[in-house]
């Protein structure tokens, strides 16, 4: 652990304050005659200085991949781009073509990521994005337009076996999928450099709590893919009557979850805890619809019950969100 160094304040005139700068970590970090150092005031009244306005990146990393293929090599490729290594080195004595598929792919949902180099042994991917230019709470805002698009179209599948609706909610998960990974990543930033974005007011504990309802909504996201994918499987096998039952109830759940949105980005207790009661009757309301007539056909059976399913977490999602705007709340 590093040893704070202790500095006697001096006044000079009567309102400049005057304190010197640890030696070591000046020279360290290239302080000359006539350098510029940033000040950062932060929440908790602490002050962080940085030269130049700079702080020092993650990386470059680099991993060796040989015999990594598949998920391994796609979730190390993850983990290494949401801890803020700003450039990634993939190596191996000779990356198959299928190792190359998979850094491709992973490449193409990572938002702001690009490969920059490749050779028989080595592919160099690198983070060209710019930290400040989306904050974490802007990042979180369109994630949830994106889910709130996702929730529309799947009410809408549901209400009219729209087969290519349906197959654009599929699709459309990946998207989250990417904002989530890129919150993770911006959160990450914030934890490593205290550095809060300028077009943002959050502080590292409102960091911390959109991080956490960014979670909540990639769930929903998932959700209401799976369901899309059920509709497209079995749109068929499932009965008119049953299936309006689901999209009352579902649309039930899609509210809640943009009340429970609106609750935590407003810091709105009083909404958070209607959601938190309605969602109570939304489980009563599926406890009925989960018993379907004896004479459907088990597969139609299933797909109720797997829909039926989706549709409760998508509202146990929104819960969470909601006791995360209260808990938000007290800490502000």
């Amino acid at each position: 652990m590093i040893n704070a160094e202790i500095r006697k304040v001096q006044v000079t005139g009567k309102s400049t304050f005057v304190v010197s700068l640890p030696k070591k970590w000046a020279v360290s970090a290239g302080i000359t005659s006539g350098s510029l150092i940033h000040m950062h005031p932060q929440e908790d009244g602490t002050l962080l200085l940085t030269s130049n306005g700079g702080f020092a990146s993650q990386g470059p990393k680099t991993l060796t991949i040989d015999g990594r293929v598949g998920e391994p090599l796609i979730r190390d490729i993850i983990a290494t781009y949401v801890a803020w290594y700003r450039v990634i080195e993939l190596k191996a004595k000779n990356i198959t073509l299928e190792q190359r598929k998979d850094i491709t792919a992973i490449v193409k949902k990572l938002i702001g990521i690009e490969i920059i180099e490749e050779t028989h042994d080595k592919v160099i991917i690198q983070d060209i994005s710019n930290p400040g230019d989306m904050p974490i709470d802007m990042s979180f805002r369109r994630m949830h337009i994106k889910v709130q698009w996702m929730l529309d179209n799947t009410i809408k599948a549901m209400n009219t076996k729209d087969v290519s609706l349906a197959s654009e909610v599929v699709r459309q998960d990946d998207e989250i999928d990417r904002l989530h990974l890129l919150i993770s990543k911006q959160f990450m930033d914030i934890l490593l450099h205290s550095r809060i974005s300028e077009k943002s007011e959050l502080g590292l504990t409102g960091a911390f709590y959109y991080r956490l309802a960014s979670d909540q909504l990639e769930r929903v996201s998932d959700h209401a893919g799976k369901i899309a994918s059920i509709m497209l499987e079995s749109q068929e096998k499932i009965p008119h009557n049953t299936l309006d039952e689901l999209v009352k109830i579902g649309t039930v759940s899609h509210k809640l979850v943009n009340d429970s949105v609106s609750s935590f980005t407003k810091c709105n207790v009083e909404l958070a805890n209607r959601v938190i009661e309605e969602h109570k009757k939304v489980g009563e309301e599926l406890r009925r619809t989960r018993h379907p007539s004896a004479t459907l056909n088990p597969d139609a059976v299933m797909s109720i019950g797997l829909i039926a399913d989706s549709v409760k977490r998508i509202g146990d999602y929104a819960a969470n969100i909601a006791e995360l705007a209260i808990d938000f709340s007290k800490s502000i």
